[in-house]
């Protein structure tokens, strides 16, 4: 059996790409962790206008990185001015785009703690600056 330190959800927005490699070579987990890239990301799990579907495969590629590779921790990464939320014009303010994405974060973990208890989940906000260059917000 294969084993890995980490599982990272995060949209497919390829502008977050090189940010990511950076945020997993920063984190010690270049080569070291599972990857799961969908658009949207978190909010297939917590929207409930989302299709069960889309619940269901985060859930499985959850479950297949917990028992194949015996995953110990969970990262879970939205970004702000995601297509899948709509972008930045879908709220009034940054504020509220800010607050949906970190209630949508929580709403992710307390869902996956309810189903892995003995798995640590972190929470990640990324934010697309100047110059292609990506802020990591960590979560509590």
């Amino acid at each position: 059996m294969h084993q890995c330190k980490a599982l990272l959800i995060q949209c497919m927005d390829f502008r977050f790409m090189p940010g990511i490699r950076e945020f997993l070579d920063q984190n010690n987990l270049t080569g070291d962790c599972d990857l799961v890239s969908v658009a949207g990301a978190i909010k297939s799990l917590v929207d409930p206008t989302a299709p069960a579907a889309e619940r269901e495969f985060i859930l499985k590629q959850i479950n297949l990185s917990h028992a194949l590779h015996e995953t110990k921790q969970i990262i879970l990464m939205n970004h702000l001015d995601c297509g899948g939320y709509g972008g930045s014009k879908a709220f009034a303010t940054p504020e509220a785009e800010h607050e949906r994405h970190q209630a949508d974060l929580r709403q992710a973990r307390d869902l996956i703690r309810q189903k892995y208890p003995e798995l640590e989940v972190k929470l990640v906000l990324a934010k697309l600056g100047e110059q292609q260059h990506v802020a990591f917000e960590t979560l509590d």
